[in-house]
């Protein structure tokens, strides 16, 4: 239960988990599909419909691997550890994002500004009117790495005072519950040029993107140190989770414990047992699209909004779209993510 009692498993931890790289692919991918396609079927659409809920899952994700990861490092907070870890939270995030400012401000804007530059620049969007954002998707962005500057004191924090991983769980459970009834907070009120979402949960902008953030990354901190659950037949835990999951999708309320059950998934995905979740997630193509979903999480939406027709048909016409997207993310994902590094680390 307390974090501090599950950090020696943690020492052991290995380089890579291809399921959880598989997983991000299908979550990027799910994204994707959520801002390109609108189904008439039911039961399509609903899944669809609901892949606002897929970047919850990424940052749980990212809180539940940075968590195992540093838990071992920030025990004691020295200049030498953080300043490393801004770094690599620098190289993995920026390269690809300042790209993708560079590009919309020389062949897609319309009459930029030196504040929007700036605070698109320095990822503090979610502090601001949404009008300043070159792209939507980048709140997401911004709020993550608000988180990565917190990081090393939360987890600090959670190590030294040894909080209880339920407390963590429960508290993100209620930032989760109570921001959709919080006012907006930004900087700036003058009139959206963006539509509010209708989505249950579906908060983009402001510092309530952010406390949205943050109630993933305490499920996802919280997951992460709690023992794992030992049964005979543990594959039913997470085909039971994986189930409860897409059943929720059909829901309206249902999708709030999907950061939860999310979080469950991953901590199976992360341990040493195989499911055939597993299986699937380490396949080649899903593996793949891992490999480029940070990639394509970005340069979908800029496809997107440039309203490009290649066919009549409407679901042909965005596949095809999808594709492209998919091929400009390999290229960027071999280009950018893979050569260019800030700095040394």
């Amino acid at each position: 239960m307390i974090a501090g009692k599950a950090i020696l498993f943690f020492y052991n931890m290995r380089n890579e988990i291809k399921s959880l790289t598989g997983l991000r692919g299908i979550v990027a991918l799910w994204v994707t599909f959520f801002h390109f396609t609108y189904f008439k079927s039911f039961w399509i659409q609903s899944v669809i419909g609901k892949g606002y809920v897929a970047v919850d899952i990424f940052f749980v994700l990212s809180a539940f691997l940075l968590a195992v990861s540093y838990s071992g490092k920030f025990q004691h907070l020295t200049f030498f550890n953080v300043r490393t870890f801004y770094k690599k939270r620098i190289n993995r995030i920026y390269p690809v994002y300042f790209f993708s400012i560079v590009f919309i401000i020389l062949f897609i804007a319309k009459d930029p500004s030196w504040p929007g530059f700036l605070i698109n620049a320095g990822l503090l969007q979610c502090f601001f009117n949404p009008n300043y954002s070159f792209n939507e998707v980048y709140w997401s962005l911004s709020t993550e790495w608000i988180c990565y500057v917190m990081f090393p004191f939360i987890l600090w924090a959670v190590l030294r005072y040894k909080i209880n991983s339920w407390m963590l769980i429960v508290s993100g459970l209620f930032l989760r519950g109570v921001i959709s009834h919080l006012p907006d907070m930004y900087f700036d009120h003058s009139p959206l040029t963006i539509n509010r979402s209708s989505q249950y949960l579906d908060i983009v902008f402001g510092v309530n993107s952010l406390v949205r953030t943050v109630s993933s990354y305490c499920i996802g901190i919280g997951i992460a140190f709690l023992p794992e659950i030992k049964m005979k037949k543990s594959n039913f835990y997470v085909y039971g989770a994986v189930i409860l999951f897409l059943a929720l999708l059909y829901t309206g309320r249902g999708i709030f414990f999907i950061p939860l059950l999310s979080a469950m998934i991953i901590k199976h995905l992360y341990s040493e047992k195989e499911s055939l979740v597993k299986k699937f997630l380490e396949t080649k193509v899903v593996y793949f699209l891992g490999n480029i979903s940070y990639s394509l999480y970005i340069i979908h939406y800029i496809v997107k909004k440039q309203n490009i027709v290649i066919v009549d048909s409407y679901h042909i016409n965005n596949f095809l779209l999808i594709g492209f997207s998919i091929v400009l993310s390999y290229f960027s994902y071999l280009l950018i993510e893979k050569k260019v590094k800030i700095f040394k680390t």
